[in-house]
């Protein structure tokens, strides 16, 4: 009876680990640039932060990064980057995507767009990614097809190399709090 015992409470702990964990998603921005977070939210299973470099707000940017979460998430990549792709198509159709990289865990995709309607040209680099705890979404924007172009293979790196840390503890995080945000 005591081994059972034993064995419920060591069970029952190791599961309430995995809920207790902190995933943290590391962004490192380009040497001496500033960028801030100028939106988060949280809500159920759902994180989204969106930075901006220093000085732009949330309306009101030129370059972006968002970060999406979606924490539980049991789709498979490839399937939640198509729906996802065909919904950002569908709001501006003036460019399409082509997959830069297409792994079963991971994907990165972009384009350039033309205004449309009420939302400006953009160039774009999209990833989606399994974490630890679900899917993740970062998706870089550029309102200027020429410095998108310049700055290319820089952002590439920046959002292909952009990693996950999963602890159990929150004081592990020493790292620099504009390279990093909790999920």
């Amino acid at each position: 009876m005591k081994k059972v015992l034993l064995f419920s409470l060591i069970a029952f702990l190791l599961s309430t680990l995995t809920v207790l964990a902190y995933e943290t998603i590391i962004i490192k921005y380009p040497d001496g640039q500033i960028w801030k977070k100028v939106f988060y939210k949280r809500f159920g299973n759902e994180v989204i932060l969106h930075y901006a470099p220093k000085g732009q707000t949330h309306h009101n940017w030129t370059r972006s990064v968002v970060v999406h979460a979606y924490n539980d998430s049991t789709f498979p990549v490839n399937v939640f980057t198509f729906n996802n792709l065909a919904l950002l198509t569908q709001k501006n159709p003036t460019g399409s995507y082509k997959y830069l990289r297409l792994t079963e865990n991971d994907i990165i995709a972009g384009r350039c767009t033309k205004d449309y309607k009420n939302i400006h040209a953009q160039c774009e680099i999209y990833r989606v990614t399994r974490a630890y705890k679900g899917i993740v979404t970062i998706h870089y924007m550029n309102k200027s097809p020429d410095d998108f172009w310049e700055t290319y293979n820089e952002w590439y790196k920046i959002i292909k190399e952009a990693k996950f840390l999963n602890s159990y503890y929150r004081n592990e995080r020493t790292l620099n709090k504009s390279e990093y945000f909790e999920l």
